[in-house]
């Protein structure tokens, strides 16, 4: 119990919003000396589960505060809301059943590991608990909606260990802090220096590696860009520029909002942006369909000379999309829209995604758009690289309690990807980050109505992420997927007995672990 509460402990302190991602480096070692000390105990199999239980109550419990839905999220899919927060049914039920879930599979061991002897039941003890822990990241990054919490890839944005991101994805952030951790912890077992110093080592060359093989062949032309950040949610009812904000007048209400936000982006194009990017949902009707909204954003890009990237949100369908409007000699036209990649299923929200995502061509620039929680998948950005996107975008809709998990995610997205990335909130957080996922402008993290610039350097994204996509990931989901198997077809044979499996891992005199 102490050894998973000080893990929880310590992986909560090492991810965002705290983010002393040193720390995940060690965070596991406690729960992982139990695991690997006693591997047929009780204790052994409730350290990891208990630990990673703790971490995500830690998380998810101050980030869902009652009343952060109210008048926000309509009627969910699923009914989870009490007083206005899901938090009631995240806290009691859902994180005790993944926990119960882990320990069930005994999450955490080394599976297998007792088979081998000598060196290779070392590394057994490390590889497999960081690729069950990489797969387990994996997938909650792609199907779990509270996905923006617990990653612990999460903890390595913006440090210098997330240049890996770029060699295989943040996957490989996972399988290599995890392996450090339990070679730690190992180590400590054994009482010998080897199981600590090789996963620090590899982890360094393929940091070193990931840096030299994400630098652009062919940098692109340098592009001043604009994140708006209006500074209000469009709940507030009180505002003059949302006193049509209601089904009826979503035209009208279009109108008022491009109008206003169309004063922040003339106040970027005077700064010399050259595209200025919106946040999620600037208006609830398609511009192209809507012909008075149509006209006001071609006159407004005319006027700035400013390429304009606009989301929109049709709440009959409950679909979100992006689009362009790209100045041309006096005039401007309107792209393609390009679909939501990921809709929010447990809202309602729907997608018109199908196929892989393609960039928006606008001003010879090649632009891949992601909305809402798109960039929770890094495989989105990656893809857009691989059709040539020379720039990424991301409008968001966050509360603040999400936003800067959400940015970890954006940041480790550009660096995976090898693009630089423009992010627009309605009231948080908005950023521009560079090809290699640092940041370059910031609004901060309070609720403010501001402009954010900054010249990135555009060019097509070149890391070998973007060309083996998330193939660690789903090596990650094969291994797993055999060892269950291989236990249920051990489980059909007479049971070992429990100490057999101690020899391999809980010390280094096997003879004198057998008779203990």
């Amino acid at each position: 119990m102490a050894a998973a509460l000080l893990s929880a402990l310590l992986l909560w302190m090492s991810a965002p919003p705290i983010a002393a991602g040193w720390l995940a480096w060690v965070a596991l070692v406690p729960a992982a000396v139990v695991v690997l000390r006693e591997p047929a105990a009780n204790a052994g199999r409730l350290a990891v589960p208990l630990a990673y239980a703790f971490y995500l109550e830690l998380l998810l419990v101050p980030a869902l505060p009652f009343g952060l839905a109210d008048g926000q999220w309509g009627d969910p899919a699923i009914p989870v809301l009490i007083g206005g927060s899901p938090v009631l049914a995240v806290a009691l039920v859902a994180i005790p059943l993944v926990g119960a879930a882990l320990w069930a599979v005994r999450f955490g061991e080394p599976w297998g590991a007792s088979r081998f002897r000598g060196r290779p039941a070392a590394i057994a003890a490390i590889a497999v608990p960081a690729l069950a822990w990489t797969a387990l990241d994996f997938a909650r990054s792609n199907l779990d909606p509270g996905g923006l919490w617990g990653p612990l890839f999460l903890s390595q944005s913006g440090e210098p260990t997330a240049v890996l991101a770029a060699l295989a994805g943040p996957w490989a952030l996972t399988l290599a802090v995890v392996a450090v951790n339990y070679g730690l912890a190992l180590a400590l077992v054994r009482h010998r220096v080897l199981p600590a110093l090789v996963p620090p080592a590899l982890t360094l060359a393929a940091v070193l590696i990931a840096s030299w093989a994400s630098e652009p062949a062919a940098p692109g032309p340098r592009v001043p860009v604009a994140a708006i950040q209006p500074g209000y949610d469009t709940v507030e009812e009180d505002r003059w520029v949302l006193r049509r904000f209601e089904p009826g007048s979503w035209d009208r209400s279009a109108l008022d909002l491009v109008r206003d936000l169309g004063e922040l982006t003339r106040s970027a194009a005077e700064a010399g942006a050259e595209v200025v990017v919106w946040p999620e949902a600037s208006m609830y009707v398609d511009p192209r369909a809507t012909p008075r909204v149509r006209r006001e954003l071609r006159s407004l890009a005319s006027e700035t000379g400013a390429t304009l990237v606009i989301p929109f949100f049709l709440p009959a369908p409950g679909k979100g999309a992006t689009l362009a409007v790209v100045p041309s000699g006096g005039s401007a036209r309107l792209t393609r829209a390009r679909p939501k990649q990921r809709p929010m299923w447990w809202l309602g929200e729907r997608s018109d995604a199908s196929g892989h995502p393609a960039p928006l061509p606008a001003s010879g620039l090649a632009v891949g758009t992601m909305l809402g929680v798109d960039s929770q998948d890094p495989r989105l950005a990656a893809e857009l690289a691989g059709e040539g996107a020379e720039l990424l975008t991301s409008g968001t809709h966050d509360w603040r309690q999400s936003a800067v998990q959400h940015r970890a995610y954006e940041q480790l997205a550009a660096g995976g990807a090898g693009l630089p990335l423009v992010r627009a909130d309605w009231r948080y957080g908005s950023a521009v980050y560079d090809h290699e996922g640092r940041m370059l402008a910031d609004a901060g993290e309070g609720l403010t109505r501001t402009i954010v610039i900054a010249t990135v350097r555009t060019g097509p994204g070149s890391t070998p992420y973007a060309g083996l996509g998330d193939l660690v990931g789903w090596v990650a989901v094969a291994f797993v997927g055999l060892s269950a198997l291989l236990g249920l077809r051990r489980r059909a044979r007479p049971a070992r007995k429990a100490n057999e499996a101690m020899p391999a891992l809980g010390s280094a005199d096997g003879a004198r672990a057998k008779r203990a």
